[in-house]
């Protein structure tokens, strides 16, 4: 008997369960393809290799549509006559062995990269067109920037930080992914910050392994000069450094995290594009990538320590080096190179050739020279009188001035909400044209009283709520939009104050 299979049959056969990790992101093998890595682990790896390489940069890398099958088969196959040119014949595979034409080679080379996850083949009507999985193209753009060894702008990265910040701090509206780009940009600087220190100690090992002098030096030029002292570790101390712009980086980042205004509208545009579902998710976000970047930041210094730390032991180690070969080498090869022109120069060796004696010393072992020189006796330190300096009240009077300026110009949840006390008195409402200006603190809370809603935590608006009216609100003080403010346990009590 038949029976009809569920609406959703064909989703739940062709989904595949997945994996999920602690973080909740989805695992890498849940993610590749399974048999992705068996062409890389076989006796032909190296020409395999090469070959995806060559496929991802030349032959899908430019190519804006799908290229034929048959064109991907003549790649392959000119490549492997290019390549075995240059290096000889790859090791035989499995499948390989009766395969004698280069075509019978490159079909089964490109038949095991469609198996195993490599390539994809889809037809537009009667033609086959190959293109590379999305997942193996991501990891092969990886492998391509590994084997290039593409050294990074340490002051294009650090400068393209602080640009995206102060862009997002600027039009927060339109410009909210900046926050992000700099997020993605400064974790990309301290990779690759972690990738010198690792390179420079794994550089260090391999130069305390060698056992000829030769070998250090080799060593020392071949991986740390070549590769890292030109590149990334003389970078670190020009006199163009990149991290002067660190402090304006971090302090920039501080600024926008304190703005609740910035956070907001940065919040706002999260979730109007689509990066956070909420708004109260979005303001989590923003402040959880800000602070990201300040605490990447604040720790380049303990990186760039390690860093300088690594290289001053292989420097050392080097100088020992070259001081001991200077040591050891030089002078026995200067005697022999000396023996042997007085050999060659003699006019019959079998006669004999005098050599000088040097039994009895041509100098006294102990001199003057040896004598040490006695250490000069410092001469006393004469006293001195100690005066007391007074305290200028000048700058006592500053620092008062300074204080009673910050006292009248900061806003606090308690001088707010006396403020809003003070004005509404025993009414429920209150609107902002009625609302007397005549001191400093009295403008200074009035310009955020518009601003209740989401300063300080929210601490006001449990207290009191605002509605912006559409008139205009003028006195000798400022020009605004006119509003109300109602007491949230009078709400219901009040009429409406129009």
């Amino acid at each position: 008997m038949l029976t009809t299979p569920p609406s959703n049959f064909g989703e739940f056969v062709r989904t595949p369960r997945i994996r999920q990790t602690e973080s909740g992101r989805t695992a890498l093998f849940d993610t590749l393809p399974p048999d992705l890595f068996k062409p890389l682990a076989s006796p032909t790896r190296r020409l395999t290799a090469d070959l995806l390489l060559h496929l991802h940069e030349r032959t899908f890398g430019f190519a804006a549509d799908a290229p034929r099958r048959t064109e991907v088969l003549r790649e392959i196959a000119d490549f492997i006559v290019r390549w075995e040119a240059a290096n000889g014949r790859a090791g035989a595979d499995d499948g390989e062995a009766p395969a004698t034409s280069i075509e019978d080679r490159a079909r089964i080379i490109y038949q095991r990269l469609l198996d195993t996850g490599w390539l994809l083949e889809h037809r537009d009507r009667y033609i086959r067109l190959v293109d590379l999985d999305p997942d193996a193209s991501g990891l092969l753009h990886v492998l391509a920037r590994i084997a290039r060894g593409e050294t990074r702008s340490y002051g294009g990265a650090v400068l393209g930080v602080l640009s995206a910040l102060e862009n997002a701090a600027a039009n927060p509206v339109e410009r909210s992914e900046n926050v992000r780009n700099a997020l993605n940009g400064a974790q990309d600087f301290m990779a690759h910050m972690r990738v010198v220190s690792v390179s420079l100690r794994k550089i260090e090992e391999r130069i305390l392994r060698q056992h000829s002098p030769r070998e250090v030096i080799r060593h020392f030029f071949e991986g740390f000069v070549e590769r890292h002292l030109s590149a990334d570790f003389k970078t670190l101390h020009t006199k163009n450094n990149p991290f002067r712009f660190r402090s304006a980086i971090i302090r920039q980042a501080h600024s926008m995290s304190g703005d609740p205004l910035t956070v907001l509208a940065l919040a706002e545009a999260y979730q109007r594009e689509g990066r956070a579902p909420n708004l109260k998710a979005g303001e989590e976000t923003v402040l959880r990538e800000l602070a990201g970047i300040i605490d990447i930041f604040e720790a380049t210094e303990r990186h760039l320590a390690t860093i300088d730390a690594t290289a001053a032991r292989i420097e050392k180690q080097v100088m020992n080096t070259a001081r001991s070969m200077d040591r050891v080498g030089g002078r026995s090869e200067s005697k022999l190179a000396e023996a042997l022109r007085a050999v060659a120069g003699a006019p019959d060796p079998h006669d004999g050739i005098p050599v000088r004696t040097a039994l009895l010393p041509r100098r006294l072992p102990i001199g003057p020279s040896h004598i040490p020189t006695p250490r000069r006796e410092r001469a006393p330190i004469p006293p001195a009188v100690v005066r007391e300096e007074l305290r200028d009240p000048a700058l006592d009077a500053y620092a008062m001035a300074k204080a009673d300026y910050v006292r009248t110009t900061r806003v606090t949840p308690q001088g707010l909400s006396a403020f809003l006390d003070a004005a509404l008195g025993r009414k429920g409402s209150v609107r902002g044209s009625e609302i007397r200006i005549e001191t400093v603190e009295d403008f200074v809370s009035f310009q955020r009283l518009r601003e209740i809603g989401s300063i300080f935590d929210g601490a006001i608006a449990r207290q009191f709520e605002i509605e912006l009216l559409d008139g205009r609100v003028s006195n000798a003080w400022i020009t605004c939009q006119d509003f109300v403010i109602r007491r949230k346990e009078a709400k219901a009590d009040e009429p409406r104050n129009r």
